[in-house]
């Protein structure tokens, strides 16, 4: 009777090899399976240093690969951090997010995306979906619309995934009470009105998104603060709200272009991508951009000194506030909220020279 079995081509099988297991690494490492659990666990600060060494040597040597469901039912989390964007393509996001995966990697942790359309209905619909993967933190960036009723909604998930042992950060806006990373919107804008003016700008035309969110309104508000402080002319009744993307920015600056509207100084609009559709709409519009109007962006990306002539905008410390998101996410939640608030830069650029004196 053959000893090795063969198939029905006359081929011998190869052998199957089995996954490494947590047992296996332990074994080899010389420690017991929950020693060898605890260090590999990053969180865990009950291993000596050396003895977590030769675990993970051990691991590495063979192979080991952590099973993610495994570790989430036996930890209640998985070595990730889920963040929430309203739209992967915009770099004010890409900003973010990079920062957030330069906090997340020095701890052994892994940062996933997921889109949201700016709809607060979305962000439910993601929360609830992963509140089953145990991802062990979440951070919502971004601007979002919705009704009142979508908003509990979407605080009554938040608050589920938080009692689940979650934790949640913000990285944007100053609007959910949870830990936040603040965006300085309103700061920047009302800066950047006071530049320009500084700069000879006495009237300005606004490029606004369609969509409704704190976020909009705080850089609006921020507009019409600068706009009294410094007597500048804003142009209301032109006042255009787009998709907010490039061709939103295009199109708004080419239909106020085309209006026969006042003349005013420059064109501002609420985010470098918008910017830079406007940009391209007055260079249609056969103007000298700079010098017969001018344009300046908001969030200061890095397309906003790729272009020209360079576009200015407002440094909003985006991958700082990436970082930070990450960094708050991995402390200890406290009974009080903590709330940081960076500072907004204007970054003039060639986009906007000084004006002659009129």
């Amino acid at each position: 009777m053959p000893t090795d079995a063969t198939s029905d081509t006359g081929v011998r099988p190869s052998a199957v090899r089995l996954p490494v297991t947590l047992r296996d690494v332990a074994r080899e490492a010389g420690v017991g399976l929950a020693t060898a659990s605890r260090a590999l666990d990053p969180d865990s600060r009950y291993v000596a240093a050396d003895v977590r060494q030769r675990v993970k040597d051990a691991a590495q040597q063979l192979g080991y690969r952590p099973n993610a469901s495994a570790r989430a039912t036996t930890t209640g989390s998985t070595p990730t951090i889920a963040m929430l964007v309203s739209d992967i393509r915009d770099p004010y996001n890409a900003e973010l997010v990079h920062g957030a995966i330069q906090q997340a990697r020095p701890s052994g942790l892994m940062v996933t995306i997921t889109g949201t359309e700016h709809v607060i209905d979305d962000e439910v619909r993601v929360v609830q979906m992963l509140r089953s993967q145990r991802p062990r933190a979440l951070v919502l960036t971004g601007m979002r619309s919705g009704s009142a009723s979508s908003r509990v909604a979407l605080l009554r998930e938040l608050e589920r995934y938080e009692q689940d042992g979650g934790r949640i950060v913000v990285a944007g806006d100053d609007e959910l009470p949870f830990d936040t990373a603040a965006v300085p919107r309103r700061e920047g804008a009302r800066k950047l009105v006071a530049t320009l003016a500084g700069l000879g700008y006495r009237s300005i035309a606004l490029i606004t998104p369609d969509v409704d969110s704190t976020g909009v309104r705080e850089w609006e508000a921020g507009v019409l603060e600068g706009a009294r402080e410094h007597e500048v002319r804003l142009d209301q009744a032109s006042m255009v709200r787009v998709p907010m993307s490039r061709e939103g920015g295009r199109s708004a600056a080419a239909g106020y272009l085309r209006s026969g509207r006042p003349q005013v100084d420059a064109l501002l609009a609420a985010t470098d991508a918008m910017a830079l559709g406007a940009m391209s709409a007055v260079r249609e519009a056969g103007l000298v951009l700079g010098q017969e109007i001018g344009v300046a962006g908001f969030d200061d990306v890095v397309d906003a000194d790729d272009v020209t002539p360079g576009l200015t905008s407002v440094n909003l410390s985006l991958e700082p506030i990436g970082r930070t998101a990450v960094d708050l996410a991995l402390q200890p939640p406290d009974a009080r909220r903590r709330l940081i608030v960076f500072e907004a830069r204007v970054v003039v650029r060639g986009s906007t020279p000084p004006r002659p004196h009129r």
